[in-house]
C-alpha cells in the first residue's frame, strides 16, 4: 500500500478514536475548533474572520491566539490577538481576522498576565473552497483496454495546502450512504491532504486530476484550497435537474428516490459549506448531455444553478462551467448551451476550461475519459480558468458554529447541552439534546429544521470536575469565639470556596456562634464538593457581679442610688449579659439609668458586650417606704457565653460570683427585715443527718458562718453572720462564740453587741433553746486586696456538747467550728 494512503487512514483512525473515546490524559487547554487542515473561504479582501474555540480546565482570565505562516510567503503571521477575556464555564470562543494563507494556530490561556496553558493546531488555511459537480470526468474513473486501465488516476496533490474531507468509498458507511443519501453516514470535519486514494467527500474515490489542479492553483494564488467532490459518473445535467426539482425519472443505476445525483450537491451545501464557506461550484458536465437539444440543456444548467442558489440562500454563488462535450467528437448543441449559460448577463456564471481541446487518442483513450496525460492537461486548464475568474466571484464565508452549554451534573460529570431546536447526533451515539458526560472529549452534529448542519466545538471534560471536600482551620486552633472581633476560619480550598453565609473568600471572620458549612468549588465550572460543617461556639468567660449603694443609712422615704457593676475578669470578651435586681415590697423605683428597665418589681438591664477586663455599671434610684433593715440582691439571669464560675439565674443565695447583695437600714430603728425576692433559687438538697439521738442532759451546738458577699472592694463593709444551732436534748446557756480576725481585716461594729479583743471578735448568747438557732452579726472591712479565711468556734458553754469540745481550735472538723473564704479587690468604677 502507498505509504501516504496508509498515513491517511492512520490519521483518520486516530481522529475518530479521539472524538469517540474518553481521553486518558486531558490537557488543561484544548483548541477544538478549527480542526487540523481545515480551510475556510477568504473574503473579497483576502481575509477571514476565523472562529477560535475550545475547552479549558484551569482558572484563566484571558484567551489569546495568533497564526504563524507555515512557510515564508504563505500567509501573514499575526501578533497575539484576544479571543475572549474572562471566559466562563470551561469554554472559550471568539474570532480573529486572518489573511489568506497556510498557518499554524497557537492559543494560550493566561491568568493575571501570566501564560498558564497553551495549545496549537498544526495546519489551518484561509483560502478557496470549491464544490465539484459533474459526471465521471469530474468524479474520476477508469477505462480498460485488454485488461489494462488506460485512465489511471494522477497521484494526489504534492502541496499539503490542497485538502479534502477524505472518505473511503469502499467502507460500510459509504455503502449505507449510497443506499440512503443520509448525511449521517458521511464523515464529519476530518480534513486531510488530497492523496491518490484519500477520496473526497461526498462521492469521489480517487484524486483524478483534482490533486494536480490544486497544486497548480495554489502555485498561482498562493493560498490553500479545499475541494468537495459531488461528481457522479454516468449522470447528466438533466438528471440533476430532475432530482433537484423532484421530477421522477427512470435510470439503471441512479436512485431517483434518493434524489441522486443532485442530493450530493445538497448534502455538501447543507453539511460542509456552513462550516467552511465556498467560492464557487465547478461544473464539468456535457458529454452525457449530447443527445439533448441545446435549449433543453441550457434549461437544465439554468434551473440547477437557480435551485442551488435559492435553496441555500446564496443568490450570487458563482458557477464556473467547463466547455465540455467531447465523445469522439465535439457536440455543438452542448457547447452552445454551455456558452449561453456562461454568457447570460448578471447570472454569475463564469467560463471554465474548454476541455474539448483535449481530444487526442492519447488524452482520451476511450474517446471520452482522460488518460493520465489528459488529466495533466485538464488540471492545467482548470487551474488557469479558476485563476482567471476567481476575483470576479462573490465569496460566501463560513458561518459561526453554535456553542453547547455546560453545567455541573455531580458525581464528577458535566451536563452538556446543545442549543435547542435541532436534531442531535453525538459522537457517543446519543440523539438527545443533553447528555451527562464524564472525562473525555464530546462533539456532535446538529441539524436545523432546514437541514443545515453545524459542528459545535467539541467539549473536553477534564478528569477532575468535582473537587474533594475541603477542611477548615481556625486562627488559634479553637472553635469558640473569644473576642468580639470574632474568629477567622480558613478553607483549604482557598479562594475557590463557598461558605454557608454566602462568602466566597478563602477566609471569613465569624462573630456569631453557629454551624458554618463550606464546600470547595471547581474554579472553572463552579461544581461544588460535598459540604463540611464546623460548629462555632462562644468561649467561656469570667464575669462577676457586685452592688454598691450611695448610702447605707437612710431616712424613711429617702432615695438611694444602687449600682450594679458587671466586670469581665477573664481573657475572652463576653457577649450579651442580663442582670436582674428584685426589690422588696417597701422599695419603689424613682428613676432608671440608661439601658435599665423596670417591670413587676424587678430592675433589669442587658449589656450587649463586655470586653475582657472591662467593667460596665448600670444604676437605678429607689425609695424605701418602711422602717427596717434591707437586703437587696441582684444576679446575672442570662448570658450568651457560659460563665466559668457561676450558673446564671439559679438564685441569689448560692455565694456565686454572679450574685451580689447590699444592705442598708433606716434611721428609725425597726426589727423588720426586708429582703429581695429570690424566686429562681435552686433548692439545696437536704442533708441527711448522721447525728446520734439527742441526749436529754446535753446540748448539741453547731456553728455556721455566712457573709453577705464573698468578694468585696477594699474598704467595703462585709457583714459576717455566726449562726449557732442547738440540736441537743438540753437548753444551752452562756454560749460564747469567737472569731479571730485575719490580718488586714478591721472590725467596724456589731448589731449583736459583739466586741473585739486581741484580734478576736466575740459575743455571748444567753440561751439557745432545744431546736432553736441564734445569730450574732458584725461588720468588718478589708485594708488591702487579697484572699482571706474567716474562722469561728464555740469557745465555751455551760452544758457539755454531745459531739464536740468547745474552745479546742478552729480546724478539728467538729461541727462547732466553721470557716469561710472570701477575697477583696480594688474598687471598680463605672464604665
Amino acid at each position: 500500500m502507498d505509504l501516504r494512503i496508509c498515513a491517511f487512514f492512520v490519521t483518520i483512525f486516530l481522529c475518530l478514536s479521539i472524538l469517540l473515546s474518553p481521553l486518558k490524559s486531558i490537557a488543561q487547554l484544548k483548541i477544538t475548533y478549527p480542526i487540523s487542515r481545515m480551510v475556510v473561504q477568504r473574503d473579497a479582501d483576502n481575509k477571514a474572520s476565523v472562529q477560535i474555540a475550545g475547552s479549558y480546565s484551569q482558572s484563566i482570565d484571558l484567551v489569546e491566539a495568533r497564526v504563524i505562516a507555515k512557510n515564508a510567503g504563505q500567509g501573514t503571521t499575526t501578533a497575539w490577538l484576544t479571543v475572549e477575556a474572562n471566559p466562563k464555564n470551561g469554554q472559550f470562543n471568539g474570532s480573529i481576522n486572518v489573511a489568506g494563507g497556510w498557518y499554524k494556530i497557537l492559543v494560550r490561556g493566561s491568568k493575571n498576565g501570566t501564560s498558564v496553558a497553551v495549545d496549537s493546531v498544526d495546519r489551518f488555511g484561509v483560502g478557496e473552497v470549491f464544490l465539484i459537480m459533474g459526471h465521471s470526468n469530474a468524479q474520476g474513473t477508469t477505462c480498460f483496454f485488454d485488461g489494462v486501465n488506460k485512465c489511471l488516476s494522477l497521484d494526489g496533490a504534492s502541496d499539503e495546502r490542497v485538502n479534502v474531507i477524505g472518505v473511503d468509498q469502499n467502507s460500510a458507511a459509504m455503502e449505507q450512504y449510497r443506499n440512503t443519501a443520509d448525511t449521517h453516514y458521511l464523515p464529519g470535519l476530518a480534513f486531510s491532504q488530497l492523496l491518490a486514494k484519500s477520496g473526497s467527500s461526498p462521492f469521489a474515490e480517487i484524486a483524478w486530476f483534482w490533486g494536480r489542479t490544486g497544486d497548480e492553483l495554489v502555485r498561482r494564488i498562493n493560498v490553500p484550497v479545499l475541494f468537495y467532490n459531488a461528481g457522479f459518473g454516468g449522470t447528466t445535467m438533466k438528471d440533476n435537474y430532475n432530482a433537484a426539482y423532484d421530477i421522477p425519472f427512470q435510470h439503471s443505476f441512479i436512485r431517483y428516490d434518493l434524489r441522486m445525483p443532485y442530493v450530493n450537491v445538497r448534502n455538501v451545501m447543507n453539511m460542509y459549506v456552513p462550516t467552511t464557506g465556498i467560492r464557487a461550484v465547478l461544473v464539468q458536465h456535457g458529454e452525457n448531455d449530447r443527445r439533448n437539444p441545446e435549449d433543453s440543456t441550457y434549461k437544465y444548467y439554468h434551473k440547477v444553478i437557480e435551485k442551488v442558489r435559492t435553496e441555500f440562500l446564496m443568490p450570487k454563488l458563482g458557477f464556473i462551467v467547463a466547455i465540455s462535450s467531447f465523445v469522439d467528437t465535439r457536440f455543438d448543441n452542448v457547447r452552445s448551451a454551455q456558452f449561453r449559460i456562461i454568457g447570460q448577463p448578471n447570472f454569475d456564471t463564469y467560463i471554465g476550461p474548454d476541455l474539448d481541446n483535449i481530444n487526442s487518442q492519447d488524452d482520451r483513450p476511450d474517446g471520452i475519459h482522460f488518460s493520465t496525460a489528459g488529466q495533466v492537461k485538464a488540471a492545467e486548464s482548470w487551474a488557469n480558468s479558476i485563476n482567471n475568474v476567481l476575483r470576479s466571484i462573490t465569496p460566501y464565508t463560513a458561518q459561526l458554529q453554535p456553542l453547547a452549554s455546560i453545567s455541573c451534573a455531580g458525581a464528577n460529570a458535566l451536563t452538556l447541552s446543545q442549543p435547542p431546536g435541532y436534531a442531535y447526533e453525538w459522537t457517543n451515539g446519543s440523539t438527545l439534546q443533553t447528555i451527562t458526560a464524564g472525562p473525555g472529549t464530546y462533539s456532535a452534529r446538529i441539524k436545523s429544521p432546514q437541514s443545515t448542519i453545524f459542528f459545535p466545538p467539541a467539549i473536553v471534560v477534564p478528569l477532575a470536575i468535582q473537587p474533594s471536600p475541603p477542611t477548615v482551620t481556625s486562627e488559634n486552633g479553637s472553635w469558640v469565639i473569644c473576642r468580639s472581633t470574632g474568629l477567622t476560619l480558613t478553607s483549604t480550598a482557598g479562594e475557590w470556596t463557598e461558605w454557608s453565609n454566602g462568602a466566597t473568600a478563602a477566609s471569613i471572620r465569624v462573630t456569631q456562634p453557629g454551624v458554618y458549612t463550606l464546600k470547595a468549588k471547581n474554579p472553572v465550572y463552579g461544581c461544588l464538593s460535598g459540604g463540611v460543617s464546623q460548629t462555632i461556639g462562644l468561649a467561656s468567660v469570667d464575669v462577676e457581679l457586685r452592688m454598691q449603694t450611695s448610702r447605707r443609712v437612710v431616712a424613711l422615704n429617702d432615695s438611694v442610688r444602687f449600682s450594679m457593676l458587671v466586670r469581665n475578669t477573664g481573657e475572652c470578651d463576653a457577649a450579651s449579659v442580663t442582670v436582674t435586681s428584685r426589690l422588696p415590697s417597701p422599695v419603689t423605683v424613682v428613676s432608671l439609668g440608661p439601658a435599665v428597665t423596670f417591670d413587676n418589681k424587678a430592675v433589669s438591664t442587658t449589656i450587649p458586650a463586655i470586653l475582657s477586663g472591662q467593667t460596665i455599671t448600670r444604676q437605678y434610684v429607689a425609695r424605701v417606704t418602711a422602717s427596717g433593715y434591707y437586703q437587696i440582691s441582684s444576679e446575672i439571669t442570662a448570658m450568651a457565653n457560659k460563665n466559668a464560675k457561676a450558673i446564671p439565674n439559679d438564685g441569689s443565695a448560692n455565694g456565686e460570683m454572679d450574685e451580689a447583695l447590699v444592705d442598708l437600714r433606716t434611721i428609725a430603728n425597726s426589727s423588720a427585715v426586708y429582703t429581695s425576692p429570690n424566686p429562681a433559687q435552686v433548692p439545696i438538697a437536704p442533708v441527711i443527718s448522721n447525728q446520734p439521738a439527742p441526749d436529754p442532759g446535753k446540748a448539741d451546738l453547731s456553728l455556721q458562718i455566712r457573709l453577705n458577699q464573698l468578694v468585696a472592694a477594699v474598704g467595703q463593709p462585709i457583714e459576717i453572720s455566726l449562726m449557732v444551732h442547738n440540736q441537743g436534748g438540753a437548753e444551752a446557756t452562756n454560749t460564747v462564740v469567737g472569731s479571730p480576725l485575719p490580718s488586714n481585716i478591721q472590725f467596724i461594729s456589731s448589731v449583736s453587741g459583739m466586741g473585739v479583743s486581741s484580734g478576736v471578735v466575740s459575743g455571748k448568747i444567753s440561751k439557745i433553746a432545744v431546736g432553736e438557732s441564734t445569730t450574732l452579726k458584725f461588720l468588718v472591712k478589708t485594708l488591702k486586696t487579697g484572699t482571706f479565711t474567716n474562722q469561728a468556734q464555740i469557745v465555751s458553754t455551760d452544758q457539755a456538747d454531745s459531739d464536740s469540745t468547745p474552745g479546742n481550735g478552729y480546724a478539728n472538723g467538729e461541727d462547732d467550728q466553721a470557716s469561710v473564704l472570701f477575697r477583696t479587690i480594688n474598687p471598680v468604677t463605672a464604665n
